[in-house]
């Protein structure tokens, strides 16, 4: 019981430390950021500007952001980040993108196919929903098998090996 009391405070105090470390929130080119980690450098999508989000057809998050002097990765495209895009038909991920969050293209009613990155090793709850046109979820083929594990049931059809060029 003391070493469960124990584990629960050192994971409270890290779960505090992460949050005070960053969430500082800004704009860049029509996406809105927040730093997840200004230790690790690490930045997440949070939304798109609101004047983007009607019109928007076509998304390119990129690797690095500069915020404030310091270059930042761009590891997580957050909740409902693309959320209601509905004209948006093709997304650009880097390599580095690690987590797609709940909702993150939910109601794309446009995006027909998305590539994601090998990196990708979380798939939120309902990142695709009401998504009626996606076709295909392309992924490098070492790791369709893996990716087919982290969408729903329903959406295991559309994980597809990437198309050769």
């Amino acid at each position: 019981m003391r070493r469960q009391v124990v584990v629960l405070l050192l994971l409270l105090v890290t779960a505090l430390y992460v949050r005070a470390d960053g969430y500082e929130s800004f704009t860049k080119n029509g996406l809105a950021y927040t730093v997840v980690s200004t230790k690790h450098r690490i930045a997440e999508v949070t939304a798109l500007e609101q004047q983007e989000s009607a019109v928007l057809k076509r998304a390119i998050v990129p690797k690095r952001i500069w915020y404030k002097g310091r270059r930042y990765k761009v590891m997580i495209i957050g909740d409902g980040a693309f959320g209601g895009c509905w004209q948006l038909k093709h997304v650009e991920l880097p390599d580095c993108i690690t987590t797609l969050g709940r909702g993150a293209f939910a109601w794309c009613i446009g995006l027909k196919e998305i590539t994601l990155p090998a990196s990708v090793c979380v798939i939120g709850n309902d990142a695709f929903s009401s998504c009626p046109e996606l076709k295909a979820i392309y992924v490098p083929e070492e790791h369709v098998e893996r990716v087919r594990k982290l969408v729903p049931s329903e959406m295991k059809f559309l994980v597809k090996e990437i198309k050769s060029k």
